[in-house]
């Protein structure tokens, strides 16, 4: 009995490390690889308790075939479909199920997740371990229920909202957990590099309620890296609605530099440049893994040789600290590679024709962004982006790393914090809006109910309200 309760603690004694890559994003071999590859790089795969995948981002691969395998017309196919994907990600879920399918593969009572994941990787990962947390995780070999699950869980978000058909989904979600799932398996470790919402599943043109989700928190330890200076539209961060008296040990910080500046991805812009602006949040990162205490069996194996490779990460910070008025021609390489890209500007990241693509999107008031007004987050699409920064809440943790870049004149302004007024020019698209057929429903009691009384439905939780109006 005691060789057997050795045995099956032994078996608990397992990390099983999930690794989504952003949109366009896959292993490239130099430095231009994301903060998630480098991260799956500090991993010890000799470790035979610990398992580990690797997926690259959206619009990398088109499923279900082999480009080898492909005529002229199939490879125009798979061109135009990965470009799509890249878009409006198509494949997101594809993607969520091939990680939740590895997971019910080789998951075992007692293990810990550790899932990390950039851009819409990130979005991936989080929508995984919201996933587990409100369906739960199949048994292995119930392969074609996946499908089920993910559609179950989807709906439930999609009627965040309306309360009769929320409850409605939750109901059947908790029954389908039940009825088909393991118990008691969550996330231990979710690891974030600028988490964004852009999934066309989730966005529908001139729908308000497109972005009204904000999840809470479906992991033990959340860690959330924000960009400060990113300013697409289809780059907008998804944050979560976390309350402070919540046990869970939460982090989301804020950080300079645009959506890639964060998560990685670029290259080397200078000869003598010996690191990226995304080196600060990998490094925060890595430190808050290693920092991790609270259970040792959940401790990640990581190669220490790996690690310390990277170890030019915090000697490139301390350089950038130090960095006086008057620097040298070393230090002036730092700072240079510091500056935040922006790729709505020209010659600051992108090329010309990218610039102008993504400035198409900015004037174009189709879809919607959470906008912070007056201590709301509010759903808009007009009036359009026009380029504007991002909203930063009241209790927004900034990284040290930015005031350090603004004393050496690297950013010309600290953030600002608590978002803006309402707009003041009303919607022009009102009334088309409300006769568009997505909008058009029968309404129910309690929609009547509301309208009625005027209300709006909100969720309070700290420093802010989160809502979605009628």
């Amino acid at each position: 009995m005691g060789h057997k309760n050795k045995e099956n603690k032994k078996k608990g004694n397992r990390r099983l490390v999930l690794c989504f890559d952003g949109t366009g994003n896959k292993y490239r071999a130099d430095e231009s690889d994301t903060n998630v590859v480098k991260i799956y790089e500090m991993l010890d795969r000799k470790d035979e308790n610990q398992f580990h995948y690797y997926q690259p981002g959206i619009g990398t691969f088109t499923t279900g075939s082999s480009g080898s395998a492909l005529g002229f017309l199939g490879r125009m196919k798979a061109r135009f479909e990965t470009a799509l994907d890249q878009a409006i990600g198509t494949s997101f879920e594809y993607h969520v199920s091939k990680g939740y399918e590895f997971l019910m593969r080789y998951y075992k009572p007692g293990d810990h997740i550790y899932v990390f994941g950039f851009s819409r990787g990130a979005y991936t990962a989080r929508f995984l371990a919201e996933m587990i947390n409100s369906v739960g995780l199949l048994s292995k070999g119930n392969e074609e229920m996946i499908r089920f699950a993910f559609a179950t869980f989807s709906e439930c978000l999609k009627a965040k909202g309306d309360i009769e058909k929320e409850n409605e989904k939750k109901e059947y979600s908790t029954s389908f957990k039940s009825a088909f799932c393991r118990p008691d398996v969550k996330v231990y470790f979710l690891g974030l590099f600028d988490c964004v919402n852009s999934v066309g599943q989730f966005e529908i043109p001139f729908k308000r309620s497109s972005y009204r989700n904000i999840s809470k928190p479906a992991a033990l330890h959340i860690r959330h890296a924000v960009s400060i200076h990113e300013r697409r539209l289809k780059f907008k961060p998804s944050l979560f609605l976390h309350d402070p008296d919540d046990p869970i040990d939460f982090k989301e910080v804020w950080f300079a530099g645009n959506h890639c500046d964060v998560g990685g991805g670029l290259e080397y812009e200078h000869d003598k440049q010996q690191h990226l602006l995304s080196d600060t949040p990998l490094a925060w990162m890595v430190d808050e893994i290693i920092a991790l205490d609270d259970d040792p069996e959940a401790k990640l194996s990581m190669n220490l040789s790996s690690i310390e490779q990277h170890g030019h990460l915090r000697a490139g910070h301390k350089r950038l600290m130090q960095t006086n008025k008057n620097p040298s021609q070393c230090h002036q390489v730092t700072i240079n590679a510091r500056r935040p890209h922006d790729f709505l500007a020209f010659g600051r990241g992108a090329a010309w024709i990218a610039t102008i693509a993504w400035w198409i999107l900015e004037v174009l008031p189709i879809f919607t962004r959470l906008e912070l007004e007056s201590g709301e987050w509010v759903p808009r699409y007009w009036p359009p982006n026009f380029g504007a920064s991002r909203d930063l809440p009241e209790d927004a943790v900034i990284h040290p790393s930015v005031q350090a870049m603004h004393r050496a004149n690297i950013i010309s302004e600290m953030p600002k914090l608590g978002g803006d007024e309402p707009p003041i020019l009303q919607d022009p698209f009102r009334l088309i809006r409300a006769f568009l057929p997505w909008n058009m429903k029968k309404p129910s009691g309690i929609d009547l109910l509301r309208k009625t009384m005027k209300t709006k439905t909100t969720e309070s939780h700290g420093a802010h309200s989160w809502m979605w109006g009628e």
